[in-house]
């Protein structure tokens, strides 16, 4: 095996044990969502609060994902476009995701304009800041010990890896809750389906660049990402006690 070459599979289990293992992926946010399930339903401003502040961060990454596109190599463009096409529509502006997001409050019986007036939470504000250096790193927020070729589309790699992968156990959880209001099968829990599909793209992501010795620059974004899901799921869980 060439030097610097790291097995895939074994890169893609690594990945993931590093997942399992952040706090972030036994948040108390999982066991109040998932508990949900069993015990009446969600209130209507519990239900705004919580879709009103995962549109909030969604919204903010789908347009990271763009940029961090612009700085993949050619070879490594592909994994990502698919991602966003799909978080898009698919071609079919009325089928973008926000709007399954925004259909689901209508359904539980929010109105328009209260979910308009629901603040965004403050978690949710600083991952906003926290995450985005890690989709789209300059020069100076690389530590010097990565510098170098393909360091910073690493990172990004890392940063989306983290994402996609958390974004299953998030969308697990949010169908259980909402199951308490009997719409754990509208369109926008396909996510639990998609989500998986765009955890696939992006650990392959992440493998390319491992196979390019760069698993140093992934792990930074992906801890990078897990660390700002903290904030996230603080948020979040602010949300349920509304």
């Amino acid at each position: 095996m060439a030097q610097g070459i790291i097995p895939r599979v074994d890169f893609s289990a690594w990945l993931q044990v590093i997942v399992a293992e952040h706090p972030c992926f036994k948040h108390e946010l999982f066991d109040r969502l998932n508990s949900l399930a069993g015990e009446g339903s969600l209130s209507l401003r519990q239900v705004a609060a919580l879709l009103k502040n995962y549109d909030a961060h969604a919204s903010h990454l789908r347009r990271l994902l763009l940029k961090a596109a612009t700085i993949m190599p050619e070879e490594a463009v592909g994994f990502i476009l698919e991602n966003v096409r799909n978080e898009y529509g698919n071609g079919d502006a009325d089928g973008r995701h926000q709007l399954q997001l925004q259909d689901l409050a209508w359904q539980s019986g929010v109105s328009r304009n209260d979910y308009r007036l629901t603040p965004v939470q403050s978690g949710v504000k600083t991952f906003i800041k926290a995450v985005t250096p890690f989709y789209f790193p300059a020069g100076e927020f690389i530590p010097s010990a990565l510098q170098g070729s393909g360091a910073r589309a690493a990172i990004a790699a890392g940063a989306i890896t983290a994402t996609e992968i958390m974004a299953m156990e998030e969308f697990k959880a949010l169908q259980k809750a909402f199951s308490s209001l009997g719409l754990q099968h509208h369109i926008w829990f396909d996510h639990v389906t998609v989500e998986s599909e765009h955890s696939q793209e992006s650990i392959a992501l992440a493998c390319f660049f491992g196979e390019r010795d760069q698993k140093a620059a992934v792990e930074y974004g992906l801890k990078g990402v897990l660390d700002a899901n903290l904030h996230l799921y603080d948020g979040l869980n602010a949300c349920l006690s509304i």
